[in-house]
């Protein structure tokens, strides 16, 4: 979809009255239950006597404008009614009435423009400077529709506004003409419970009859889907999805919150899965739905706003107690405070199984809304938005197909730039996925994205079973150096593990081969690359030494490999299984009289025991010819220990030469 088309749509959602009057009347297919009731009691009203009074009540894009809009042409188009009865929408915002007696002008206004009423305006204009200039209005008003043997129905949007412009006296004046005079009929829309018309003590307490608009059911967004699919030809995708996956109708319905507007603007997103397309089709949605949502906001008196922000920051459903700690507000105001949105279809309250309830926004879009244009942009917290939005949209199946997908179009090159970076920062915030769909997303992205990425401990050993079965060693090693294996613990458990299967030489191989192409990597991984090589070449390293005491070329090669990568990965100090390997390695290098290669090795490792000391300085001691100046700088006791350890290595030296010769 481009722009254009969100601009337009745009303007038909919040100006229904610039839409096609036959096409309007045509896409009205939701609430029809409503505008037939209040039809059937304007056609039976005759107006002999002052009838009932409607208030339309509903959050902002419930369909109240639509609602008066269509009650407009259903009397405009009657034959009977449109004989004698006038419709005069008044829109929401109308700045050119400040008090009472504005409005009987405009309603003449009105009825010369369209009805052809001659002299109403002039003859009121001689009363705008006297005191009585709203009553004087009001008779030449009636006196005119007396002459031509009419009534009106006035349709008035958000007429909290308008009332608030009034003065409790004009207030209080309009009740007693609508009650007492059968020439004005009142149909009203309001998006907010209403002081005037809730507390006992106002002027318009039990004035009217009020209907809520609530969100619609799935029954009702069905029909509104089927309407769209013609308007957009998208009737067998919408079929599909009503036959197939009832459970997004569901979705759909909670994440707008049943407002019909909402789910409007999300139509093509709904029918839509492309990447791109979708992407840039639900950022226009977010900006086409900033009026809806802004008046939404502005509406709120303060302390209200300051507790919805609160409440859609934290996105889950919040308690009062930490709510009242968010907002720095004492908690009896606050549950007030609550009580009034939740009556505005604002807050939504969730039964705990304790008096301690918890609430939310009860659209949810609303708070996608707000978290995209409110919520923190540090780091990948810029994108929790189209998180929220995913989590509420598709299912961990369906995730998961999309993070393949957008693998498979990041490798085609078929992503721009700005999707790949939302996309892939948002997709790192789903754990709960199959650990091969999430690696395949921490090898397709960029250092920054898929550093966020983590595994259980669980799902790395699945992850490398599954490689070993399938005898994939390559991958095999793109996964074991994708942890980051800082901790002491996780080494054990990852050294014994590499110590168990290394026994295939070809993944011995494959590592070796497969670390050697990742040599010189700097930053991604560095360190797990260097630990995974260091691990293989201890273990392999003791095995060749343990399989010929000579030392033999290969052995030594090997060493000395591992020489090289020890420095790439720092030791603070040796886990249980790799102090084991290496004493191993220095005692055959020592029998071998490999001293320097061995002193070399000490030279990366951290001396943080007395054993690890001992073996160094004998390492030394026999690397120096058995010079005794190399116990100058230690005690006698540590002379003492390394002296016993030679008298050990003789006599299992001398040992392994009888059982040589027997």
């Amino acid at each position: 979809m481009g722009a254009i088309y969100f601009l337009v749509m745009s303007i038909l959602l919040y100006n229904p009255d610039r839409k096609n009057k036959t096409d309007f009347i045509a896409e009205f297919v939701i609430r029809t239950k409503i505008f037939e009731e209040i039809l059937a009691d304007i056609k039976s009203g005759k107006m002999i006597t002052p009838e009932q009074h409607y208030l339309l009540f509903g959050q902002r894009g419930a369909g109240k404008t639509t609602m008066l809009l269509r009650l407009k042409y259903a009397v405009e188009d009657d034959p009977k009614l449109s004989k004698w009865l006038i419709p005069v929408v008044f829109s929401e915002e109308q700045y050119n009435i400040g008090e009472l007696g504005n409005l009987w002008e405009r309603v003449a206004e009105h009825l010369e423009d369209y009805y052809g009423f001659d002299g109403v305006t002039k003859e009121i204009e001689q009363y705008i400077e006297k005191d009585n200039y709203e009553e004087a209005s009001l008779k030449i008003l009636i006196k005119h529709l007396d002459q031509y043997k009419k009534k009106m129905i006035l349709f008035v949007d958000n007429i909290g506004q308008l009332l608030a412009k009034f003065s409790e006296l004009e207030v209080r004046r309009l009740r007693e003409v609508l009650q007492t005079l059968p020439y004005f009929r009142l149909i009203a829309g309001s998006p907010v419970a209403l002081e005037s018309i809730l507390e006992y003590q106002q002027p318009l307490y039990e004035f009217f009859k009020v209907i809520q608009l609530k969100g619609l059911t799935d029954e009702e967004s069905i029909v509104l889907l089927r309407k769209l699919a013609v308007l957009h030809h998208e009737e067998d995708k919408i079929e599909r999805i009503i036959a197939k996956s009832p459970s997004r109708i569901t979705t759909l319905r909670t994440l707008s919150g049943g407002v019909p507007r909402t789910m409007v603007l999300l139509f093509q997103v709904f029918v839509d899965s492309e990447y791109g397309n979708a992407l840039s089709d639900l950022e226009k949605v977010l900006d086409a739905v900033t009026p809806l949502y802004k008046h939404r906001m502005d509406d709120l008196p303060p302390q209200q706003q300051k507790i919805v922000d609160a409440v859609a920051l934290h996105w889950e459903a919040i308690s009062v107690k930490d709510l009242s700690k968010q907002v720095r507000l004492d908690s009896k105001l606050v549950s007030a405070q609550l009580r009034q949105l939740e009556k505005n279809q604002v807050i939504e309250k969730r039964v705990t199984k304790t008096k301690n309830h918890i609430y939310l926004l009860q659209e949810r879009f609303f708070n996608i809304w707000y978290l995209m244009r409110y919520g923190r942009k540090q780091d990948r917290n810029k994108v929790i938005w189209l998180v929220k939005f995913l989590e509420a949209w598709c299912d961990k199946q369906e995730i998961e197909q999309r993070i393949k997908d957008y693998v498979e179009k990041a490798k085609e090159g078929l992503l721009d730039n700005n999707v790949l970076d939302v996309y892939g920062h948002a997709y790192t915030f789903f754990e709960d996925i199959n650990p091969e769909t999430k690696f395949l997303l921490k090898e397709s992205t960029p250092h920054y994205i898929s550093s966020n990425i983590y595994f259980t401990e669980t799902d790395f050993y699945s992850l490398l079973n599954k490689a070993l079965h399938r005898k994939d060693y390559d991958a095999f090693v793109r996964i074991a150096v994708s942890k980051n294996i800082s901790q002491n613990e996780e080494r054990y458990k990852f050294y014994e593990y590499i110590r168990t299967h290394l026994y295939d030489m070809e993944l011995c191989m494959a590592i070796r081969a497969g670390i050697g192409n990742r040599i010189g990597l700097t930053g991604r991984g560095e360190h797990q690359v260097a630990y995974l090589y260091i691990v293989t070449m201890f273990i392999w390293s003791r095995e060749l030494l343990y399989r010929d005491h000579e030392v033999p070329d290969i052995a030594a090669s090997v060493v000395k490999l591992l020489v090289q990568w020890l420095p790439r990965f720092n030791f603070d100090r040796l886990t249980i299984n790799e102090e084991s390997d290496f004493y191993g390695i220095i005692l055959t290098l020592l029998k071998a009289e490999y001293y320097q290669l061995a002193l070399k090795i000490f030279s990366s490792i951290p001396f943080l025991c007395k054993d690890q000391r001992i073996m160094y300085l004998l390492t030394k001691y026999m690397a120096s010819g058995k010079a005794e100046d190399t116990f100058l700088s230690v005690g006698s006791e540590y002379r003492e220990a390394i002296l016993m350890c030679l008298k050990r290595m003789s006599e299992v030296n001398l040992k392994l030469a009888r059982n040589r010769k027997k």
